[in-house]
């Protein structure tokens, strides 16, 4: 399972990737996340080290749909052409976890085991995901390796900083199960947003009225986020300005611009919006927020009852729109509690909108904290659709495949 609030990509039937397994106890995180391919339809071969059975079973992964899976002590490594079977078939490789030896092998172009020689083979950039101790990962030779397989194209997801298996700290962990993930589903994608600066917006703003309470709403940003992911996927650049939200990873050319009030969020997409080429506004910016209070944190004692004075927050929407150029599109985002296509259409125009995502809210039905959503797309040109209930990164997808119509 992917962490909350990570969205799963289902739309990659017909694809097809090449995991290399070396020896390395973070072997273990390939099971789950051959199971995260599988559930997005993409078909995955492995091939194991010799070390890398050391922790893990070629079985288990056969179990989970792996097909096919080479092995030292399989027959099917005795075929004299499984070195050729990804360069033949798969549309991307990545070693996971790669070993600071099988880094060094590929940096040289050896070939003297199964997968050296099937990364040698295959022609187009291969995806290396280091797990290691953190002083092999600093060592002078790995670093030169690293330089080396980058000057020629590959791509290195770097490890994270952790304490590591033999209870050292440093960088050498395994990047998170995410960033290796959609690395791997980028290079499955269209990259029809390639050269593009994208600006999302997500999430709720807190407003605070002393040091420990704020005016909130329930948004979780998870529709946010699975439209910066679909946007980064399909080549763009990203601009992720988020209220709070849960734990995030940053991606290379996807930069997280954490914010808590609304006038913050403003700052943040003014520094932002003018590089940009279209700008998905979903966050739920709080209208109003508290006067600033005398008190630093508030008592009720016997108080039964009291009074803020609210002060209008700036639209942001409203602002930017006015601000774009003829080439920027802004998509705006809508939750209306009656006469959805009214009230949507309403926004499209009053707020100058290249596009409007509506849905309704109500006691029975709310798009915050779920995984799904069922919206109405207004645009520019007089086009209205209504989507059925679908899962949020599958409606990310659609509104991006909009934005060639708009």
């Amino acid at each position: 399972m992917l962490p909350d609030p990570y969205p799963l990509f289902k739309l990659f039937s017909g694809k097809r990737v090449h995991l290399g397994l070396s020896g390395s106890v973070a072997a273990y995180k390939t099971v789950e996340l051959l199971r995260l391919l599988r559930e997005s339809s993409v078909d995955a071969g492995v091939t194991f080290t010799r070390s890398a059975l050391d922790f893990l079973g070629p079985l288990t992964l056969s179990a989970l749909g792996a097909d096919p899976v080479f092995s030292p002590r399989s027959n099917d490594s005795m075929d004299p052409y499984s070195h050729l079977t990804p360069a033949q078939s798969a549309d991307s490789f990545m070693v996971v976890p790669a070993t600071a030896n099988i880094l060094a092998k590929a940096a040289h172009g050896l070939a003297d085991d199964l997968l050296s020689t099937q990364i040698l083979a295959f022609s187009k950039p291969v995806f290396f995901s280091p797990a290691m101790n953190p002083v092999m990962w600093s060592s002078q030779a790995t670093r030169d390796n690293i330089d080396l397989l980058r000057s020629r194209g590959h791509i290195i997801i770097e490890p994270h900083e952790g304490i590591v298996a033999c209870g050292d700290q440093g960088q050498g962990r395994l990047a998170p199960l995410p960033v290796i993930y959609y690395h791997l589903l980028r290079a499955l994608s269209p990259q029809d947003m390639a050269g593009k600066n994208v600006l999302v917006t997500a999430g709720p703003t807190h407003e605070y009225f002393d040091l420990v309470r704020y005016f909130s709403n329930p948004s979780s940003g998870r529709m946010g986020l699975a439209i910066a992911l679909t946007c980064w996927l399909r080549g763009s650049n990203v601009n992720f300005v988020h209220g709070p939200m849960s734990s995030l990873f940053s991606l290379p050319g996807f930069e997280l611009m954490p914010v808590t009030s609304a006038k913050e969020m403003q700052e943040a997409c003014l520094s932002s919006w003018d590089n940009c080429d279209a700008g998905f506004f979903t966050a739920a910016v709080s209208d109003f927020s508290p006067a600033p209070s005398k008190d630093p944190k508030f008592k009720k004692d016997n108080i039964k009852s009291f009074h803020l004075e609210m002060i209008s927050n700036p639209d942001i929407l409203s602002h930017l729109s006015a601000r774009k150029n003829k080439n920027q599109l802004v998509i705006g985002f809508a939750a209306e509690a009656v006469d959805l296509e009214v009230n949507a259409g309403l926004k499209l125009a009053k707020k100058n909108l290249d596009m409007v995502v509506a849905n309704l809210v109500g006691p029975d039905s709310s798009p915050f904290g779920s995984s799904d959503n069922q919206v109405m797309v207004m645009d520019r040109n007089g086009r209205t659709e209504s989507w059925p209930c679908l899962a949020k990164a599958d409606v990310a997808w659609r509104l991006v495949d909009w934005l060639s119509l708009v």
